[in-house]
């Protein structure tokens, strides 16, 4: 398998499980400079080839379907979101009880 092929199917599996666009798009170029980034590093200190460079980078980085589980429990968009809209419910309550009080306490008066 070419080194290209080979670094993008290791991409696409560690992309696979997770589901924000953004998200997998950040990660896919963030590890894609990484790997590139070492696989230069061993060219020039070690004096290996390319394809046989990129090859150590993607080892080193571990199974990447196992990569990909860790990416996704680290930084799942919905657990944002989920505690974005409870923060909100909260607010929104307590506004709903201080303009109660201030309804009750105004018709007393």
């Amino acid at each position: 398998m070419h080194e290209d092929e080979r670094l993008a199917a290791f991409l696409d599996e560690v992309c696979g499980p997770l589901f924000w666009p953004p998200y997998r798009r950040r990660v896919r170029r963030e590890l894609a400079d990484h790997i590139l980034s070492r696989a230069e590093l061993l060219e020039r200190s070690t004096g290996c080839p390319r394809g046989q460079a990129i090859e150590r980078a993607i080892s080193a980085m571990g199974d990447a379907h196992s990569l990909g589980l860790l990416l996704r429990r680290t930084r799942f968009p919905l657990r944002s979101l989920f505690l974005t809209l409870m923060t909100s419910l909260i607010w929104a309550a307590i506004a709903a009880c201080i303009l109660y009080l201030l309804l009750h306490l105004g018709l007393r008066t």
